[in-house]
């Protein structure tokens, strides 16, 4: 047979239960076998009534005060509303206490020499108006405070202190809470403003940098003049990175772009790299999918197809591979680059557990990702002795739009 475990919750109650009805008995029995009996010192009918009387007075004056009219009145700091309702709960005490009273005076024992309690306290309710007089007789305020809220008097100060501590509990909870959301919200706006401060130090780069692009693509285009009789596959170099830079210029700036136009920019980056390189690399290239259905961030891709390029085949003196694999499927972007390590740049002592794997490009994409694509991405950057892999999924947007290729 298998039983379900209880919640936290449920058993914080069950204890409570536990713990009241404990109170409640030791009640009784302080009631009805010690301090009625003393008081009284009368027949057996009146000390189990009169016990009776205060116990039920007790606990529905506990439950009355405690778990509504505090909760409702005090702790909200509603100061005559709880006045009034107090006055109203000590009226209702004094006259269940006088009716009672008057009923025990017919049961007593006060024929005897001595008057007992019962009988002398009887006396004092029949003074005046028996519905007003516990506001004006001391001894009957007193009396009733004693017969039916003396008892309950220490239980209901445990249970003000012990609600106020557990009030001020939950405030520092939320307000720690609270905090920590200012915090994260703080540091997700200082990501933000650091990643537009990585992209005005790329621009201003990029403006330092450039030539006047205009004059760039005419060169370009005089240099494809010039080649195309005499090298078609140098020409058609040439038209591959002014793609490139057309891509990097005047591209880039967007908040999206058709994932075919970045697709492009890898294909083109590949053809050039393998002119670069001839057969000193293998590169492997695949592509499943429609790319011209769905907007991904420019350039996103391309820092790990540079990075593979740069910290391995550049690197290498000897034969290297680089392996890239796009695959789309529904809206998810599953991107594969691998590359391996040339010997001379692996690291001769294992990295320490919490050093970061790639350079400072993989890790702007990174913070790029994470603020682009907030829980709509996974990353996975690993290293051995002798490879570098990246594996990224990525959920899309779809392009609605038809986007031309064109400058």
């Amino acid at each position: 047979m298998r039983f379900n475990p209880i919640s936290s919750e449920k058993r914080t109650k069950i204890i409570r239960v536990f713990y009241h009805l404990i109170a409640w008995v030791a009640l009784w029995c302080i009631a009805r076998y010690y301090s009625i009996p003393a008081l009284t010192k009368d027949n057996i009918q009146v000390i189990r009534l009169a016990s009776l009387a205060v116990f039920l007075q007790s606990v529905s004056v506990f439950y009355m005060l405690g778990y509504i009219v505090f909760p409702k009145f005090l702790y909200t700091r509603k100061i005559i509303s709880l006045i009034a309702c107090l006055i109203i709960i000590f009226l209702l005490v004094h006259t269940t206490n006088y009716y009672l009273f008057k009923h025990l005076a017919t049961i007593s024992n006060g024929s005897e020499a001595a008057p007992l309690y019962i009988i002398k306290l009887w006396k004092y309710y029949q003074d005046g108006n028996h519905w007003t007089n516990c506001f004006t007789n001391f001894t009957i305020a007193y009396a009733d405070y004693a017969w039916s809220l003396y008892y309950i008097t220490p239980l209901l100060a445990i249970k003000v202190m012990r609600d106020i501590i557990n009030s001020r509990t939950r405030n520092m909870q939320l307000e720690m809470e609270r905090l920590q959301l200012e915090k994260e919200n703080l540091n997700l706006q200082t990501q933000s403003l650091q990643l537009q401060k990585n992209n005005l130090n790329l621009e201003l780069s990029f403006l330092k940098s450039q030539i006047n692009p205009h004059f760039l693509f005419n060169t370009l285009n005089a240099i494809y003049t010039k080649t195309m009789d005499v090298d078609e596959q140098a020409a058609d170099l040439v038209l591959k990175l002014a793609d490139l830079m057309r891509y990097s210029l005047y591209e880039s700036n967007r908040e999206s772009v058709v994932l075919a136009r970045e697709i492009s920019y890898i294909e083109n980056y590949l053809d050039l790299e393998r002119a670069r390189f001839s057969d000193k690399v293998t590169i492997s290239y695949e592509l499943m999918g429609n790319p011209e259905e769905y907007l991904i961030a420019p350039l996103l891709l391309v820092s790990f197809v540079e990075n593979a390029f740069k910290h391995g085949s550049a690197k290498s003196k000897h034969a290297s591979y680089v392996s890239i694999t796009i695959h789309l499927i529904n809206n998810h972007l599953h991107f594969s680059i691998k590359n391996n390590i040339p010997p001379n740049s692996r690291p001769t002592k294992v990295a320490n557990a919490g050093e970061k794997v790639g350079g400072y490009g993989l890790s702007n994409t990174s913070k790029r990702l994470r603020l682009l694509y907030p829980d709509k991405h996974k990353l996975s950057v690993q290293r051995s002795e002798t490879e570098f892999s990246v594996d990224l999924e990525v959920e899309l947007d779809a392009a609605n739009i038809v986007q031309h290729f064109h400058s």
